[in-house]
């Protein structure tokens, strides 16, 4: 029974997924490189923050889970960002710099939660609307990495509660 739910939630990522949303190009930056996290840090006015997690991702802006997004609506693909102080998703900038496309302090969200099925995970996160992040992982292909969403929305949570 597992390997059909299996088959069945592949093939309808595979068929709906492309056909619900448009992904925008990926604008990680040097995520990979052992000075990422300066690199980040220098893009923003706050320099002394301490980061706890990052990872590549894809932003759904005001979607709450799994819901697909409507044709013509677009996802972003940037960089999770959890620093001792909030969370910020960012895109990489041609100047070499990363612009934050999302930015909320912890003592800010309203209410947090993972929506996770088998295969999938998405932290979702609610300051006035809801937004959901799909971790991807450091490297490797552009798919959901279930572990590493659960690591993201454990370390939030955890800052939530102080």
């Amino acid at each position: 029974m597992k390997i059909k739910s299996f088959f069945i939630y592949v093939l309808a990522f595979l068929l709906l997924g492309p056909s619900c949303s448009t992904i925008k190009s990926p604008t990680y930056g040097p995520v990979n490189d052992e000075n990422f996290k300066d690199v980040f840090l220098n893009s923003f006015q706050n320099k002394h923050q301490e980061i706890l997690f990052y990872s590549r991702a894809i932003w759904y802006s005001n979607k709450n889970g799994f819901i697909f997004l409507p044709a013509g609506k677009s996802s972003v693909k940037g960089i999770l960002v959890c620093t001792n102080e909030g969370i910020y998703f960012a895109e990489w900038k041609a100047k070499g710099v990363y612009s934050a496309e999302y930015s909320v302090k912890f003592n800010k969200i309203e209410k947090l939660r993972l929506a996770a099925n088998e295969l999938f995970g998405r932290v979702v996160i609610k300051k006035g609307n809801y937004n959901s992040f799909e971790i991807l992982g450091i490297d490797g292909a552009d798919i959901p990495n279930k572990e590493q969403t659960e690591i993201a929305y454990t370390i939030i949570q955890t800052k939530i509660e102080g």
